[in-house]
């Protein structure tokens, strides 16, 4: 079954990466556009410190960190998890999907593997190189805040994979609603943050209700040696979260209907 599992993935991955590849000119551009996107809110924070204000507690370095964390996190979850979304859609609204419910394969794995977009990883390269240079220009993590560090951030793109399967799950019921996307999007934008700018209900919400703060605020302070005891409560929290999405895509895929919507 693994064997199979990884053949079928190399296999999605040569040909998302073939289909791009046949128009090079526009897989070059729409790589290098989507990278430069992704860094806009690392450019808002440096103008917000470069103004001389700042948020609580953080020096630009750090703050940029949790943003470098983000854009890792995103740049590996969105292109593996989130075109999912949108081959649910598309086969919900032309009543397509029962193709892929016959074929003998898991439907959450086929459908995941259909929607690898190989363009998508230009975040995860933006993500590493703002990893790499707020790291260096901050003191050297000792070993175990780089071990919490891969924990967290293993927690973090399972937390963004519940999120996709939500919002996938969802369209089985709602047929159509391409907002799906901007509301997840209005959510995350809490976990680009510092904790510190938010209430503190608000910081135990987003640890332990919707661990938004798994995502990215956590793996930083792993890495900056600071320890909360909101960051431990997160850990079973965001294993819970993606137990949740995945039980609601099991409950979802069996109120399909088909037809199209």
């Amino acid at each position: 079954m693994k064997h199979w599992t990884w053949m079928l993935f190399t296999r999605s991955l040569r040909t998302s990466f073939a289909e791009r590849a046949a128009y090079r000119g526009d897989f070059i551009l729409s790589f290098t556009v989507s990278f430069l996107l992704e860094l806009i809110t690392p450019l808002v924070t440096l103008l917000i410190y470069n103004a001389g204000t700042s948020f609580p507690g953080w020096t630009m370095e750090e703050a940029l960190l949790i943003q470098a964390v983000f854009l890792l996190a995103r740049g590996i979850a969105f292109p593996l998890f989130f075109g999912m979304v949108w081959i649910v859609f598309d086969q919900a609204v032309q009543g397509t999907f029962e193709i892929t419910l016959l074929k003998p394969r898991s439907p959450l794995l086929l459908t995941m593997l259909r929607g690898i977009d190989i363009e998508g990883f230009s975040r995860m390269l933006g993500g590493i190189l703002l990893v790499a240079f707020t790291v260096h220009r901050l003191p050297a993590p000792p070993l175990s805040g780089w071990l919490l560090f891969i924990l967290f951030v293993s927690l973090s793109i399972l937390i963004l994979f519940g999120f996709a399967l939500i919002l996938a799950a969802s369209l089985f019921v709602w047929i159509g609603n391409a907002r799906v996307i901007e509301l997840m999007e209005s959510i995350l934008v809490f976990s680009r943050y510092p904790g510190t700018i938010f209430a503190k209900p608000l910081q135990w919400a987003f640890a332990v209700g919707i661990p938004l703060s798994m995502i990215a605020l956590f793996p930083a302070e792993a890495l900056l040696g600071r320890f909360s005891i909101q960051m431990f409560f997160a850990i079973p929290a965001s294993l819970v979260f993606a137990g949740a999405g995945y039980l609601f895509w099991n409950r979802m895929i069996r109120r399909y209907a088909g037809g199209g919507g």
